[in-house]
């Protein structure tokens, strides 16, 4: 049985339970991503604050130099040290138009990465059955300082997929009737779902914002802002296949992306072929990757 549902649940896009964008829908979603990555690298660039595209955002700015053509959203990488400086400088300069969620301070949140999402849009995907402030929304994956000694790196990753683990499987309880219905369209994910609510169930005496604040603390527990290695603890290749060289990762270059020009790692090419192999090779229409959508409002 695979502990994952990620690759089983994103092939569900095509259902006609769930909302398809057309190619209108698509650009003007993607023209509000643009607006709000604006002001994210706004606050960024006026403080000295290190990002950089990442996933199919950095796929998208190299392949296509702007939005993958049928990508619905905008994945960035932030380090720690600069996340925790950037949340409260973008919360004074836009908290009046965009909600921020973080791992530490969202109520019923259950995510360990961030968003920020414009207030007056509707994007609800399969983590907001339960939240009212679920617009259109630019995701920043917080990347972490790991140790220099091996054992402790081994032993940080553990507890981090672990932590990981346990906080999905707690969100998955919270929202087992939507998850269960998603299940009986996802068969080959059915007995995961149905697992994962089970050791949600078990582990329920603590509220998904305590897992999801434990979480956080277990990803960041490694101080050393000059550590040998980063890493990408909520990346879609989880603690190993997320780790990175720290001087060739948060050194960057500028890239072409939709008319702007963008930060991206500078050892791009390597870092995408870790991420998707041949990335320059258009993929089939079955694996396409996007999310699902139950509403989404513009």
């Amino acid at each position: 049985m695979k502990l994952f549902t990620f690759n089983a649940l994103k092939s569900l896009s095509s259902s006609g339970k769930f909302v398809n964008l057309d190619e209108n829908m698509l650009k003007k979603l993607q023209s509000i991503l643009l607006e709000i990555l604006d002001d994210v690298v706004e606050v960024c660039e006026e403080n000295n604050i290190c990002w950089f595209l990442g996933g199919g955002s950095a796929l998208g700015a190299m392949r296509h130099r702007g939005f993958i053509p049928w990508d619905d959203d905008v994945d960035i990488n932030m380090p720690r040290i600069d996340f925790d400086r950037f949340i409260p400088l973008f919360k004074e300069k836009f908290g009046d138009k965009y909600w921020v969620h973080t791992p530490q301070d969202t109520k019923n949140y259950a995510l360990s990465i961030a968003k920020i999402r414009k207030k007056g849009t509707i994007m609800r995907g399969r983590d907001d059955f339960h939240s009212n402030e679920c617009g259109i929304g630019v995701d920043i994956f917080i990347i972490e300082n790991t140790y220099n000694f091996l054992p402790f790196r081994f032993l940080h990753g553990v507890f981090c997929l672990t932590m990981g683990y346990l906080l999905s499987c707690r969100k998955f309880f919270r929202d087992r009737k939507e998850m269960l219905q998603l299940a009986k369209l996802a068969p080959t994910a059915k007995n995961t779902i149905k697992m994962k609510i089970v050791i949600g169930a078990v582990i329920s005496l603590f509220s998904v914002d305590t897992w999801c604040r434990w979480t956080d603390n277990v990803n960041s527990l490694c101080k050393n802002n000059n550590s040998k290695f980063v890493t990408g603890c909520a990346g879609r290749l989880h603690y190993f296949g997320e780790m990175y060289p720290r001087k060739d990762f948060f050194t960057t270059k500028k890239q072409n992306f939709a008319g702007r020009r963008f930060n991206v790692p500078v050892n791009v090419d390597t870092y995408l072929t870790h991420c998707y192999g041949n990335w320059k090779e258009i993929p089939d229409e079955d694996k396409k990757e996007k999310h699902l959508l139950f509403e989404i409002r513009m």
